[in-house]
């Protein structure tokens, strides 16, 4: 696995960060769910608005930190997987998550525990597609150890096909 690309500039409107990365490319990512997750008392200078609104970057471009030593902060891998994860999930990505774990619609259903007809109006785009729902998928196609334990494939229906 290659090491993710280091951490050029940073800015903070609210909880979201926008980090520019030495390879060019910008995320805006929410650190909301990060900056709930219990942490050692030192981090509670990020309860602190005005400490939170100055965030840099520190350790050579592999942490935003908010303190001077670098230490209370959160590093650019766990940055580019948050990024990963609050990237937009619709349709597209749906039919092409389908196709990436060789699923028909009665298998990609079932796996998800939604209806075939639920299934087909997140996939054409005519329901949401609930946040659960774009959890799961992303957890099973980069985990193969949760399709083995949730899938049962599916009858195929009609009738079996004459033997030879």
């Amino acid at each position: 696995m290659t090491s993710p690309p280091r951490i050029e500039t940073v800015s903070i409107n609210g909880t979201v960060l926008t980090v520019g990365w030495q390879d060019g490319s910008v995320d805006d990512i929410d650190i909301a769910g990060w900056l709930a997750t219990p942490a050692p008392p030192e981090a509670n200078i990020l309860n602190d608005p005005a400490v939170l609104a100055k965030p840099h970057v520190a350790h050579w471009g592999t942490v935003v930190a908010w303190d001077e030593s670098g230490d209370i902060g959160i590093d650019h891998h766990h940055l580019r997987l948050i990024a990963a994860e609050q990237k937009p999930f619709g349709p597209h990505e749906l039919a092409a998550w389908q196709s990436r774990m060789n699923l028909s619609n009665q298998g990609a259903a079932a796996l998800l525990g939604v209806g075939v007809s639920t299934f087909h109006t997140y996939k054409n785009g005519t329901a949401p597609i609930p946040p659960v729902v774009k959890i799961a998928c992303r957890a099973i196609a980069k985990d193969p150890l949760l399709f083995q334990a949730h899938y049962k494939p599916v009858r195929k229906r009609g009738r079996p096909r004459k033997a030879a």
